[in-house]
């Protein structure tokens, strides 16, 4: 059983893909996998304009429907442990010359700090620049390393997609 958190980006892609039905469909009734939420994705979902549209819905109120359908009740804590942890990956992101500021780069922190403390397989992320630059690959390996927690495989939604229609098991 994989288990599997998806980047706040990830919902934008998958909203506008025109496979998103078979998609959805596929990571519902897959027994072999279990899709995981976070309060910091739900609320950066929620900060969406309410004024964008497409196709005269409303982006914001759809991305939340996605996600609420695909996450259902798999949600992870939000604690202070999080948040420490979170912490402690931006101290060695900037040791390792990291140079995104904290408020741009601590909700990525903090999505992998839940998924690392709640042993999750995959995060779902195209967020190259940021969650899984080659300094914050450095930062979760040190600090997951000294707490004794497995850091996540990153991967992207094309690799992601793959994976769901059976492929892709050289990833693991």
């Amino acid at each position: 059983m994989k288990r599997i958190i998806l980047d706040t980006n990830i919902f934008g892609l998958l909203s506008k893909d025109p496979e998103r039905l078979e998609v959805v469909e596929i990571m519902k009734t897959k027994s072999k996998m279990t899709i995981y939420g976070f309060k910091v994705i739900r609320n950066e979902l929620r900060d969406v304009p309410k004024s964008i549209k497409i196709q005269q819905r409303s982006l914001r109120i759809d991305l939340l429907n996605l996600y609420d359908s695909i996450v259902e009740n798999h949600l992870l804590d939000f604690n202070n442990q999080v948040i420490k942890i979170a912490e402690n990956y931006y101290k060695a992101f900037r040791e390792f010359r990291g140079s995104k500021p904290k408020e741009e780069i601590i909700n990525d922190f903090m999505i992998v700090s839940a998924a690392s403390l709640n042993n999750l397989d995959i995060v779902v992320s195209n967020d190259e620049k940021s969650m899984s630059n080659e300094n914050a690959l450095r930062a979760y390996n040190l600090i997951n390393s000294v707490i004794n927690k497995r850091t996540p495989k990153f991967i992207l939604y094309n690799q992601f997609k793959k994976l769901l229609r059976g492929g892709s098991n050289e990833l693991f």
